[in-house]
């Protein structure tokens, strides 16, 4: 495709002379003549005729320049929406994350990340870890937040956050040295089984043989703090996420023996994935935010 020999057949025709568009292209006018009339041998029709005024398109030429004209112009626009990317003004990333880390974690990384890239679009889908791994790997997310957990191969997790499970109430402990085992006696509020969070919890439960009474389930950890501040029995949650409620004495954390093992927050794509420069921008901004 004479791609060269199009552009200056739209030239030629925008300007209706070879002179002027010779000067619009800082070449010569046998340079212009030769390259009309290459293309004209190209497509084997007349794509021009002369006037006393210049020269104007002959039906075939209309036809082509419509064509031509508007390649031209798809072309710009994708030149011009490159231009965007690489500026970080134009483009989308769909993020994965639960109701509960968008509530206690993500909401002001999101805040400052539009302050800094207003132009850049966020997409974000609440699921649950588990559904969001799932989303990720049929490929409807570019990237995922999501807490620890066992995950499939073929993933990067980069740890954003380290999180200690705690056991909360709007009492404090009826002993200073609480077991697992204590907890047996005590009406529980739990996450429902299908959240990460909860799986994670049961798992070491199941370890050390602890069954608990369990009340209420829900699917929202902020409902759990609400439902344990108002005494309805005793909350598993994330400490890092009830600061403010402990300090405040709203709520009393029960040291129990032993502790739910640390684990930690990440963000989660898939490993050699193309990330579009939107998607790379938000990975870059959240690890950052971890050496801050």
């Amino acid at each position: 495709m004479l791609t060269d020999a199009y552009r200056v057949f739209c030239i030629v025709t925008e300007e209706g002379s070879i002179s002027k568009a010779a000067k619009r292209l800082f070449v010569t006018q046998p340079a212009v003549s030769k390259s009309i009339k290459q293309l004209e041998r190209e497509v084997g029709l007349s794509l021009f005729r002369r006037t006393a005024k210049g020269v104007e398109l002959t039906p075939e030429g209309q036809l082509l320049y419509e064509h031509a004209s508007r390649a031209f112009q798809y072309l710009e626009a994708g030149e011009k929406q490159l231009k965007q990317l690489k500026e970080r003004t134009y483009g989308a990333v769909r993020i994965g994350i639960s109701n509960t880390l968008c509530r206690y974690y993500f909401m002001p990384f999101l805040k400052a990340f539009h302050q800094v890239y207003p132009k850049l679009r966020i997409e974000i889908v609440n699921r649950t870890s588990t559904e969001t791994v799932h989303l990720l790997e049929s490929g409807r997310l570019d990237c995922a937040i999501i807490s620890e957990m066992n995950l499939i191969q073929g993933y990067d997790y980069m740890k954003l956050l380290s999180i200690q499970d705690i056991f909360v109430a709007k009492r404090p402990a009826p002993k200073d040295k609480m077991t697992l085992k204590d907890l047996e006696e005590e009406s529980m509020l739990l996450l429902e089984k299908k959240n990460a969070t909860r799986a994670y919890l049961d798992t070491f439960l199941l370890d050390h043989q602890i069954r608990l009474n369990v009340d209420i389930e829900i699917s929202s950890m902020e409902f759990l703090v609400e439902f344990a501040k108002i005494g309805l029995g005793v909350a598993s949650v994330i400490e890092e996420f009830v600061e403010d409620e402990i300090e405040s004495g709203l709520l009393y954390v029960w040291d129990v023996k032993p502790k739910v093992p640390k684990r930690s927050i990440g963000l989660l794509v898939k490993k050699g994935a193309n990330h579009s420069v939107a998607c790379n921008t938000f990975i870059d901004f959240m690890l950052d935010g971890i050496k801050d």
